[in-house]
């Protein structure tokens, strides 16, 4: 991994915050993660995701998905959403909003979820 940024996407809101979000503005919160294809493989990365992945339904901000930048991330998030038995939307990637940097790399500074 080389880095990993919290967020929001999928939404209308051009400049969605924590409490748009959670007031319904139609994002979902989400992680970006920038990977070394040379350390690890798009494949390996979707079959960690779904090892550790309970998905969620109902409120957008919760929403489960993968948001795929190409057809090949979208047949092998397929892919490996089918051999997982895991239900969860493949969709283009929209526009990404970085969140608040107090939500930024939460656990390394202590936080819990409540």
């Amino acid at each position: 991994m080389v880095s990993t940024t919290v967020g929001y996407t999928g939404g209308g809101n051009p400049a969605p915050t924590y409490e748009s979000v959670c007031a319904g503005d139609g994002h979902t919160e989400a992680i970006q993660v920038e990977y070394d294809p040379s350390a690890v493989t798009y494949n390996d990365l979707l079959k960690q995701f779904y090892n550790g992945h309970a998905p969620s339904r109902g409120k957008p901000q919760y929403k489960s998905a993968i948001w795929v930048h190409n057809e090949k991330q979208k047949q092998q998030a397929e892919a490996v959403a089918k051999a997982s038995g895991g239900i969860i939307d493949i969709e283009a990637a929209k526009d990404w909003h970085d969140a608040e940097d107090y939500h930024q790399k939460y656990y390394q500074k202590g936080c819990s979820v409540q």
